[in-house]
C-alpha cells in the first residue's frame, strides 16, 4: 500500500515540474517587469530558480527510490581518490557514506586506499557500522581519508617501475580484474578529468568482456578546469585559503622598504585558482580597517597585479608599471598562477640543454621548474625592488577542509551521485554548462580537462579595472590632511616621545604601538609622539612622523593589523661598515653619534623601542653616550621576539601568537600525507638558537588535535597527525638513533612528521660548507642568513633515505606566523606593558619591561645591563617533557627528563578517554 501511494505521488508530480517552472518565470516576466528593480527582479528570479531546482531534486529522489524498489540498490560500490588533493576528498568520502547508510544501509562500501594504486594492489577496506554511523566526521578533514596517488593506468612503464603491476602486465586490466574479484557493481572516482576518464576507459573494457560497471565521478580540481563543470568541488574553499594564507604575510611588506612579494598560486594551464584567491583576498581587504595616519593603507595590502596562462604578460610594459606603484605606494604585491611564465622557462631549460622534470602524466613538474622564482627575478632589478619574497600558499590550501559553500555543492552533488548509482547511471555529477546548469550525470565522453579560465567574467574584469588604476597619478596615496591635538591643562610638563621598532617582525609591534598611543592619550594627552620609519634606518636618517589628531583616533585599529606600521629595519649601530653601504651615515661619521644627534635635534625626551636585545640595548647605549653630553634620554623598551630568548623576561611579546599560527598552519599541511605512500613532512619553525617556538608550535598543534574527533576505521587516525619528532638547537640530535625510531613509525603509518627549528642543523650545514670552501652568508649582526643554509632541505635529506621516504615536504610556516596580529594572550600581555611603559617613561625610569624571571616574575622594568639575548628553551618544562613522551621521542629526551637508573614507571598516554599506547620510562627511553 505505502509502494502504491508512493508511486502515485510520483507520477502526480513529474508533469508538474516543467508546468510549474513555466507558471514561474512567465509571472517573474509578465509581472514585475514593471513593478521591481533589476535587480529585484534578478533575486527573486534566483529564489524561484533555486526552489525549482530543489523540487526537481526532490522528484529524482522519488524516482530514485522507485528504481530501487524495482531493480534493487546496488549490493557493492567501491570509491577512490586520485589525482593531486583539493579540499573535499575527505568531506565527499564522508557525503556518499552518508547517504548511502541513510537510504541504502544494506550497500557495501569498500574504498580502495591510496586511489588506483590501491585498485592495482587489492589494497581495499570495507567500511564496519561504526565509520557509516559516523561518516560526518570526514567533513572535518582535508586531505583524502583514504589516501590519494598520481597513477596513470595507460602508463605501463611508469606502473611497472613503481612495482604496481608485472613486468608484461596491462595495468587496466589488473585494475578490471580487481573490480571483478571484489564485485563492484558501481564506482565512485573523486578526482579530475584524468582520475574519472580513466575509471570510464576501465568500465568501457569491462562492458567489452560482459562485465557491467558503472562508473559516478565527482570533480575534484582546485583549477576549475574541467569542461563542461561550472564548479568543481574544492575551487571555493583553496581560493578562500589561499587568501587567508596571504593575509598573513603580506604584512612583510612592513619590514623592507621597497618590498616586491610574489603569491605564487596553484593553476598549471587555468587562471581561475589564482584569480579566485585575489578576488576572495581583495573581498577579505574590504573589511579590513586600515591606520592611513600611520602611512598603513589598503594600497599597502592590495593586488597589483595577476599573472594568468590565459593573458600572455607584457614584462617590460608590466615592469613600468609596477615600478610607478614601488615608487608611490612603496612596495609591490603580485598573485601568478604558477603555470603563467612556465613556457618561457621550459623553453629557457631546453636552450640551455636541460632536461625538463615531468610526472607520470607528462606535466611538467612546477615545483621543480619554481615560476615564482622566475617571475621575481624578471620583475625585481626593473622595478627597484630592494628585497624580494616568493611565497607559495599551494599546499596550505589544496590540503584544508571544505568551507559551507564547497560543503554545500560536495552534498548536492553526492545525493546525485548515489541516486545515479540507484539508476545505474554513469557519468561526473555537477552543474552541467552545457545544460543551462543544471545539475545532472554529464556523459563522460564530454569530460575534458584544461578549461582555461573565462577572463570575461564580469568580476575579473572589474578586479583588473581596479588593480590597474595602481601606477597611474590618480592613485598616489594622499595622506590624511593633520588634525591639531587639542591642549589640555595639566600640571604634569609635556615631554617628546618617540617611538621605533626594529629587528625582524613579530606578532606585537603593531598592536604594541598601538596600546602605547592610546595609553598616552588617555593619561598624558599633551605629550608629543614622534615615530621613526624603518627602525633605526629612520632615525639615522632623519625620517619621521608626528602624530596628529588622526592618529590617536586609529590607533585601536593597529591591533588588527600585524607586522608594523611606522615600518621595520635590521640595523646595527656599532656595525659602522654596513651602515656606510647602506648608505645610512656618510663615510667617516659614526651611526651611534648620528642617531644621538638625531635625537637631540627632535628634543626627544622619551624612547620606546620595541625590539628584541639588540634592539632595546642599542638603545640603552645611546642614552647612556647622551649622558656622557649632559643629554637625559630615557629609553623604555617593549620585548619583541618570536624565539622568546631574552634574559631575564619570561614571556617576550608575540611568540604566543607566532606558536598558535604556526601550529594551525601545519594543520593545513599535515593531510598532505594522504596523497602520497611514505610521505616525510618536514616543518621549519623560526628559531636560530633557542628551540622554545618550535616546542611550542608544536605543542599549540597538538592542542588543536586535541579539539579533534577521530575515525581510525577510514584512515582518519592521530598518529598519522601526530608529531613524531621535535628537533631544537637544545637538545643534540642523533641522527642514527632518531631515523630507526622514526623509520618504524613510517613503516607502520605511511608517514612521519617532524617539526625543527631553524637553528637545530645549523653548525652541522656551516661546518659542511667550510669544509667545501663555501662563504657562510652572514646578515649585519653577524647571524647566518638561515634562508640561504636552509636547514629543513638538510634535515629532509639526512632522515628520507634512512626512512625510505616516497616524497619529502618541507614547510616553513615562519612569514606566516611573524607577520600576523596579536591573539587574545598577547594582547591583554602587551596592554598590560604598555600601560606600565608610560608610567616609566613619565618618571624617567629607564628599562626593557617584562616579567623579571629573577625576581619572581614580578612585571617591571628591567634593568638594561641584565638585558641578554640568546636565552635557551628551558627545557626542564613539564609540558615539553611531557610532550616528548607522548610522541614516543624518550630516548632523546634531555638527560635531565629520563628516569633515574633501576627507577621506571608506567605511563600511560590518554587522548580523550582512549588510552592510546602504555610505555615503560627507564633510563633508557621508552620501551
Amino acid at each position: 500500500e505505502a509502494q502504491s501511494t508512493r508511486q502515485h505521488s510520483i507520477n502526480s508530480l513529474i508533469p508538474l515540474i516543467p508546468l510549474s517552472e513555466c507558471l514561474f518565470f512567465f509571472a517573474i516576466s509578465f509581472s514585475f517587469r514593471s513593478t521591481m528593480s533589476s535587480d529585484a527582479t534578478t533575486i527573486a528570479i534566483k529564489a524561484l530558480s533555486d526552489t525549482t531546482e530543489s523540487l526537481q531534486r526532490q522528484v529524482n529522489e522519488l524516482k530514485t527510490q522507485l528504481e530501487a524498489s524495482k531493480r534493487g540498490p546496488p549490493q557493492r560500490v567501491a570509491l577512490l581518490t586520485a589525482g593531486g588533493l583539493a579540499p573535499c576528498l575527505s568531506s565527499a568520502i564522508g557525503a556518499l557514506v552518508q547517504k548511502y547508510t541513510e537510504f541504502y544501509p544494506q550497500t557495501s562500501i569498500i574504498c580502495y586506499l591510496g586511489g588506483y594504486k590501491g585498485l592495482l594492489l587489492g589494497d581495499s577496506i570495507t567500511l564496519n557500522k561504526e565509520v557509516r554511523k559516523n561518516a560526518q566526521i570526514m567533513h572535518q578533514f582535508g586531505g583524502s581519508a583514504i589516501g590519494n596517488s598520481r597513477v596513470k593506468l595507460t602508463n605501463v612503464k611508469d606502473c611497472i617501475k613503481r612495482g604496481l603491476v608485472k613486468e608484461g602486465e596491462d595495468p587496466q586490466a589488473v585494475a578490471a580484474a580487481q573490480l571483478v574479484k571484489d564485485g563492484i557493481d558501481i564506482l565512485h572516482t573523486i578526482g579530475g578529468d584524468d582520475t574519472n576518464t580513466a575509471a570510464a576507459d576501465l568500465a568501457a573494457f569491462l562492458a567489452r568482456n560482459n562485465y557491467n560497471l558503472t562508473v559516478i565521478g565527482m570533480p575534484k580540481t582546485i583549477d576549475n578546469d574541467v569542461f563542461p563543470i561550472k564548479q568543481s568541488l574544492g575551487a571555493w574553499t583553496a581560493a578562500e585559503e589561499g587568501a587567508k594564507f596571504f593575509k598573513n604575510v603580506v604584512a612583510e611588506y612592513s619590514a623592507n622598504p621597497r618590498m616586491f612579494i610574489v603569491h605564487e598560486v596553484m593553476g598549471r594551464d587555468c587562471g581561475y585558482l589564482c584569480a579566485a584567491t585575489a578576488k576572495a583576498y581583495r573581498d577579505l581587504l574590504d573589511k579590513t580597517k586600515f591606520a592611513p595616519a600611520y602611512g598603513v593603507t589598503k594600497a599597502n595590502y592590495d593586488v597589483h597585479a595577476v599573472y594568468l596562462p590565459e593573458i600572455p604578460v607584457d614584462i617590460e610594459a608590466e615592469a613600468w608599471r609596477l615600478k610607478r606603484i614601488m615608487d608611490q605606494v612603496g612596495n609591490v604585491n603580485i598573485f601568478i598562477s604558477e603555470g603563467a611564465g612556465v613556457k618561457d622557462i621550459v623553453r629557457e631549460m631546453e636552450a640551455l640543454g636541460q632536461e625538463v622534470p615531468r610526472d607520470a602524466f607528462g606535466h611538467v613538474k612546477l615545483d621543480k621548474v619554481n615560476p615564482g622564482k622566475w617571475f621575481a627575478q624578471q620583475f625585481s632589478e626593473m622595478i627597484g625592488a630592494q628585497k624580494t619574497m616568493v611565497q607559495k600558499s599551494g599546499y596550505y590550501s589544496r590540503a584544508a577542509p571544505p568551507n559551507a559553500e564547497d560543503r554545500r555543492l560536495i552534498q548536492a552533488c553526492a545525493s546525485l551521485a548515489v541516486d545515479c548509482a540507484v539508476r545505474r547511471e554513469g557519468g561526473v555529477t555537477g552543474h552541467d554548462e552545457d545544460h543551462g546548469e543544471l545539475l545532472r550525470a554529464c556523459e563522460f565522453p564530454r569530460i575534458k580537462g584544461h578549461k582555461a579560465f573565462d577572463t570575461t567574467v564580469s568580476w575579473f574584469l572589474q578586479m583588473q579595472k581596479d588593480i590597474g588604476l595602481y601606477g597611474t597619478e590618480v592613485t598616489s596615496v594622499k595622506p590624511e590632511p593633520p588634525m591639531k591635538r587639542p591642549k589640555i591643562s595639566l600640571k604634569t610638563a609635556p615631554k617628546k616621545i618617540g617611538i621605533l621598532t626594529a629587528g625582524g617582525l613579530a606578532p606585537c609591534l603593531s598592536s604594541a604601538i598601538g596600546a602605547l598611543v592610546e595609553r598616552y592619550g588617555e593619561l598624558h594627552p599633551n605629550n608629543e609622539i614622534v615615530c621613526y620609519r624603518g627602525g633605526y634606518k629612520g632615525l639615522l636618517l632623519g625620517d619621521s612622523f608626528t602624530l596628529d589628531q588622526n592618529a590617536y583616533d586609529q590607533a585601536h585599529i593597529l591591533h588588527s593589523l600585524g607586522g608594523s606600521p611606522i615600518g621595520n629595519s635590521r640595523v646595527k649601530l656599532t656595525n659602522v661598515k654596513d651602515c656606510v653601504k647602506r648608505g645610512l651615515v656618510k663615510e667617516g661619521e659614526d651611526p651611534q653619534a648620528v642617531a644621538a644627534n638625531q635625537l637631540v635635534k627632535d628634543g626627544i625626551d622619551v624612547l620606546h623601542t620595541i625590539g628584541g636585545d639588540d634592539t632595546n640595548t642599542a638603545a640603552a647605549d645611546l642614552a647612556a653616550y647622551l649622558q656622557k653630553n649632559n643629554y637625559k634620554l630615557s629609553v623604555v623598551g617593549m620585548p619583541k621576539t618570536i624565539d622568546n630568548d631574552v634574559y631575564p623576561i619570561k614571556q617576550s611579546l608575540g611568540a604566543w601568537t607566532a606558536a598558535e599560527e604556526g601550529g594551525k598552519f601545519f594543520l593545513n599541511v599535515v593531510a598532505e600525507h594522504s596523497a602520497n605512500p611514505r610521505m616525510l613532512i618536514v616543518h621549519e619553525v623560526m628559531g636560530r638558537d633557542c628551540g622554545y617556538l618550535t616546542a611550542a608550535t608544536a605543542k599549540a598543534y597538538r592542542d588543536i588535535l586535541d579539539t579533534k574527533t577521530w575515525l581510525p576505521g577510514v584512515g582518519l587516525n592521530r598518529e598519522a597527525y601526530e608529531v613524531h619528532a621535535v628537533f631544537i638547537p637544545e637538545v643534540k640530535v642523533d641522527i642514527n638513533g632518531e631515523a630507526i625510531r622514526l623509520k618504524k613509525i613510517m613503516d607502520r603509518l605511511g608517514c612521519v612528521n617532524i617539526f625543527i627549528s631553524e637553528g637545530a642543523g645549523v653548525k652541522d650545514i656551516v661546518k659542511e660548507m667550510e669544509s667545501r670552501g663555501e662563504e657562510v652568508p652572514r646578515d649585519a649582526f653577524g647571524h647566518v642568513k638561515l634562508d640561504a643554509v636552509n636547514p629543513g632541505e638538510w634535515f629532509g635529506k639526512q632522515f628520507a633515505a634512512m626512512l625510505d621516504a616516497e616524497k619529502t615536504l618541507i614547510q616553513k610556516s615562519g612569514y606566516y606566523s611573524r607577520a600576523s596580529p596579536s591573539n587574545k594572550a598577547d594582547l591583554r600581555l602587551i596592554q598590560s606593558s604598555a600601560a606600565l611603559a608610560v608610567d616609566c617613561a613619565m618618571r624617567g625610569e629607564s628599562g626593557v619591561i617584562g616579567h623579571d624571571e629573577d625576581q619572581g616574575d614580578v612585571l617591571r622594568a628591567i634593568e638594561f645591563p641584565r638585558i641578554k639575548g640568546g636565552k635557551p628553551f628551558n627545557t626542564t618544562q613539564p609540558w615539553f617533557g611531557k610532550m616528548l613522551m607522548e610522541i614516543g621521542q624518550t630516548g632523546h629526551m634531555p638527560t635531565h627528563l629520563k628516569a633515574p637508573v633501576g627507577d621506571a614507571s608506567t605511563i600511560q598516554i590518554v587522548h580523550g578517554q582512549d588510552i592510546v599506547k602504555t610505555s615503560t620510562l627507564s633510563n633508557e627511553g621508552t620501551e
